[in-house]
């Protein structure tokens, strides 16, 4: 199974955070894409441990995506799928 982690932490502080830049909305996309593809798990997890430059996103035993967008998440995929 492959698997993608989201980093989802909220700093309530009002420091930089995933969350805080969009990464509950990464997570969603990334679940719906996973319905129709059955191999695929989306994991949110909550830090990362580089909050300053998240949103992140990691394929398990590949890489590991700084500021992601939603428009990055096809490129992910398909990067994901040529491991």
């Amino acid at each position: 199974m492959k698997t993608i982690t989201v980093c989802v932490n909220r700093r309530l502080s009002g420091h930089a955070s995933c969350a805080a830049r969009g990464s509950e909305t990464l997570a969603q996309a990334l679940e719906n894409i996973a319905l129709s593809q059955p191999d695929l798990r989306i994991m949110r997890l909550p830090c990362m441990g580089a909050c300053e430059e998240g949103p992140n996103v990691k394929v398990v035993g590949g890489d590991l995506y700084h500021g992601v967008t939603l428009a990055m998440l096809q490129k992910i995929l398909q990067e994901m799928d040529a491991m």
